[in-house]
């Protein structure tokens, strides 16, 4: 079999990534909020417990990087075929320096995962049995086809970088899945601890996203001569607050439960963390949105700074991917 040597040469930097990114902020937030919800909301459903799932995750990544090391690729076909597949190896001090939890709820989510029976130890070897059988990510792979896609149309558009569109990036993922998951997921786990870290927990950052959501659909489907204006990354975030804090206000808790699953309970006291930590104000009718600049300059400065520096992370992902992917 002929195999084609990558052409070095021809891969796409950073800057482009970047100028890729700047080239249309609105729609490419749009297509990345998109994706990350679809991943969120699948990571949520699956257990109803983020660190239980993330664990997981971090396994099945560290399993799928050895497999990469050593050539070996299976489809989406065959990877759910498996009924199981080894882990390479469980270290609990591992797992709790890599995603920042404490040894005891570690300890705690690898027995219920155990208990459960996804998780099968036999002698040395660990198995994790398909969890995510009845769970395929098949809407995370469509929404990561989207912004690949996106991304590649704007490098053609500004360097004539040959572009394909979402069904060329679905069906080659789908043919090299474990290859391609890996950096997918490696991606999520960066990601979510980071976020973790900001926002104290994931169920925080999940309800906030998805108030980051809302109040961006809501500037994309609007008449106001915000959406006219000359949209990068340094004031979209100012955009987006602004305009829900004067149209359109914001979420209540029950839209919220109902959009993310978490329950309606447990999304009022996250909500009330949210707004101590002054991430997040409510008004007279119990609606949330991001505080904005003119609600807590200090407070909006700090999101905005964060906002930032999670663009290094998502373009840096990007390239790697559409490196593999097309060059």
């Amino acid at each position: 079999m002929r195999i084609q040597k990558p052409i070095i040469s021809k891969q796409v930097s950073i800057e482009q990534i970047s100028k890729s990114c700047n080239y249309d902020v609105k729609n490419f937030t749009e297509k990345f909020f998109n994706f990350q919800y679809a991943w969120m909301n699948n990571a949520y459903n699956a257990f109803k417990d983020f660190d239980k799932y993330i664990i997981l995750v971090y396994l099945i990544n560290k399993t799928l990087k050895t497999y990469k090391e050593h050539f070996y690729n299976l489809s989406f076909e065959d990877f759910y075929k498996s009924e199981s597949f080894e882990i390479e190896k469980l270290s609990i001090i591992e797992i709790v320096e890599k995603l920042s939890l404490s040894k005891e709820t570690t300890r705690r989510k690898i027995n219920e995962l155990n208990k459960s029976g996804i998780i099968r130890r036999n002698k040395k070897n660990i198995f994790i049995l398909n969890p995510f059988k009845y769970q395929k990510p098949i809407n995370n792979i469509k929404e990561l086809s989207k912004l690949l896609a996106y991304t590649s149309i704007n490098l053609n558009k500004i360097y004539g970088i040959k572009s394909f569109e979402d069904a060329y990036f679905e069906d080659v993922i789908k043919k090299n899945y474990t290859r391609y998951w890996q950096v997918f997921l490696n991606f999520q786990l960066n990601y979510i601890v980071r976020q973790k870290f900001f926002f104290e927990s994931i169920d925080c950052f999940y309800i906030f996203g998805t108030c980051v959501i809302n109040q961006s659909f809501n500037l994309k489907n609007s008449n106001s001569s915000n959406k006219e204006k000359l949209i990068n990354f340094k004031n979209f975030p100012s955009l987006i607050t602004e305009f829900t804090k004067l149209k359109s206000y914001g979420l209540n808790p029950t839209t919220i439960s109902e959009l993310t699953g978490i329950p309606r309970a447990s999304v009022i006291r996250k909500l009330k963390d949210l707004t101590n930590k002054k991430l997040l104000v409510n008004n007279n009718k119990n609606l949330f949105r991001i505080i904005s600049e003119k609600d807590n300059p200090r407070a909006f400065n700090k999101i905005s700074k964060f906002f930032q520096k999670n663009q290094s992370l998502i373009r840096n992902f990007l390239k790697d991917l559409i490196n593999q992917i097309i060059i």
